[in-house]
């Protein structure tokens, strides 16, 4: 089926805004129905696994009984819902022909049971639905998919592995490693947890495991609670499935997503066989695709999706199978608007990388990156925080979605509580493709330490632009003895432009983003050998 032209965008535009207000009055009235152009919605209560009721939100073509239908499960973000895609539900029901079932996951809101946190039982849920809607709503048991952003992102994975019934999926930020994502490199996370605990807290209801992670986690700051959750490694764990299945898989994802960060999902991508689109975006957690899912505004992640599932379940001949596997948006350009010449394209996520340069880092007094291998050096700094700031959660990559990234004057930058080094400017400009590599020798006054390593666009100015950042900690260190601490920053693809130069901060705290394990004022002694490894093309 085609989908609507201009004036039917607007009009499914107004339409899902029409849905969106109505939402409300949608999931705590059963089996009320709502009229729309072009399409029907009722909400009702289906039967999940063991007979769990989970509330629904049907969207479907006005003609359901008149011809067999396809069907896409469109299952809630955390702490949201079951409206929570309601924009792009109406989309595939009134332009490609899909039922679709919106449903809260299992421990939320007014669907029953406890969260599974990706577990069995919402897997089973999935396919309880599915089994429910091919018996009632004239489904077609060959044309099945399951779309989600977020948390519904992420049991769209786990539910496509699950269930080789379902043929398509379209996953909008899904976390990748949890316990990465909520503790990068054993180092936790300020915000992030606490968010995602007040997010649930008012609507879900935990099983006594989960809430025991939880709170080892948060209020004892036990950064291992975060790698002993279950089912940690989602997409790990889904592509053995997923791949044995055939299932047409299009991922979607945020360079600068503060909440579930991208680097699982893009150093796995190239891992799946079948059928596999990614599109990454400059934005925070779900913010590239949010408008699309949500409200149903034109937008290129869900426009691209919208257009997968059309193909792949319903067979529509619109060439998406002939496009590029991978579609990236430079981190550093404005993504609010579905630009198609905005993107780069690649075959693979391997293909897309510049190869390597290997930097020798001088004494952080002189700053140079692309020192002489052979200096030989050692340098202590003192542990305290300064200007050289990682990321400001949910906000810095809001903005830099905007094209209003933050820059800082790299001269404000405590020398004495950081190491900064800079390359030569790069006259023709040139490209960052990938995750850069540092290999930092240090030695701690305790046995603990946190570093965080933060790579620049400087401008001829002197102010910089975060492109890329990453922290580690490490525990049982021998104090006052260097140690190598060896680390990739996030992925990125940055456009630098001519004259700039790469700038690399490496600091021991950066308390807005992560807990420091570094005690605040000891000494930490920098020496040589100590290299960065920057993926970048250009001269």
């Amino acid at each position: 089926m085609k989908g609507p032209g201009m004036r039917g965008r607007l009009l499914g535009g107004v339409a899902a805004a029409a849905l969106i207000v109505a939402g409300g009055a949608l999931w705590v009235s059963p089996a009320s129905a709502v009229p729309v152009p072009g399409a029907q919605a009722t909400t009702l209560f289906i039967p999940g696994a063991g007979g769990v009721m989970m509330n629904a939100v049907i969207t479907a073509p006005p003609d359901l009984a008149a011809h067999r239908n396809s069907l896409v499960l469109q299952p809630s973000g955390w702490g949201m819902p079951a409206v929570g895609s309601i924009g792009s539900a109406y989309k595939l029901a009134s332009g490609e022909g899909f039922v679709s079932i919106e449903y809260t996951a299992r421990g939320m809101y007014l669907s029953g049971g406890e969260v599974d946190l990706f577990g069995e039982k919402d897997a089973e849920d999935a396919s309880a639905i599915i089994d429910w809607a091919i018996a009632n709503l004239n489904i077609d048991p060959e044309r099945i998919a399951i779309a989600g952003g977020s948390y519904g992102a992420g049991m769209s994975l786990i539910a496509a592995a699950h269930d080789p019934r379902i043929k398509a999926i379209v996953a909008d930020s899904p976390p990748g490693d949890a316990g990465e994502a909520l503790s990068p490199n054993g180092t936790p996370k300020t915000g992030g947890p606490v968010a995602l605990a007040l997010a649930g807290v008012a609507t879900n209801r935990f099983s006594p495991e989960l809430v025991k992670y939880g709170l080892d986690a948060i209020v004892n700051h036990n950064s291992g609670a975060f790698y002993a959750m279950p089912n940690r490694y989602l997409l790990a764990n889904a592509i053995p499935n997923l791949n044995a299945n055939g299932t047409a898989v299009f991922l979607a994802h945020d360079w600068q997503d503060s909440l579930l960060p991208v680097g699982p999902i893009y150093d796995m991508f190239d891992q799946l066989t079948g059928p596999k689109m990614l599109y990454v975006v400059p934005g925070d957690h779900s913010t590239g695709g949010g408008a699309g899912g949500v409200a149903g505004l034109p937008n290129s992640i869900w426009d691209a999706g919208i257009r997968w599932l059309d193909h792949y379940v319903n067979g529509a001949d619109n060439g998406i199978d002939g496009e590029p596997a991978v579609n990236i948006q430079p981190a550093n350009t404005v993504s609010l608007l579905s630009d198609p010449s905005a993107f780069v394209h690649f075959p693979s996520v391997e293909a897309a990388r510049a190869a390597g340069r290997e930097l020798p880092l001088s004494a952080p007094s002189g700053g140079v990156m692309g020192a002489d291998s052979g200096e030989s050096w050692s340098q202590a700094l003192i542990s305290a925080p300064t200007t050289s700031v990682a990321a400001v959660p949910y906000v810095t990559g809001s903005l830099a979605q905007l094209g209003l990234a933050p820059a800082i004057p790299l001269g404000t930058v405590d020398r004495n509580a950081a190491g900064v080094w800079s390359t030569a400017p790069f006259a023709n400009g040139g490209v960052v493709s990938g995750s850069p590599h540092l290999r930092i020798t240090a030695a701690p006054a305790g046995p603990d330490l946190t570093m965080i390593g933060i790579l620049y666009d400087e401008s001829p100015d002197g102010t910089g632009k975060n492109i890329s950042y990453w922290p580690i900690t490490r525990h049982g260190l021998t104090p006052g003895a260097p140690d190598v601490m060896e680390w990739d920053l996030a992925p990125t693809y940055w456009n630098l432009a001519p004259g700039h130069r790469l700038t690399l901060t490496v600091t021991t705290q950066d308390p807005i983003p992560f807990e420091s394990s570094t005690p605040m004022g000891s000494t930490v002694v920098l020496s040589s050998p100590s290299v960065v490894e920057l993926p970048v093309s250009g001269a």
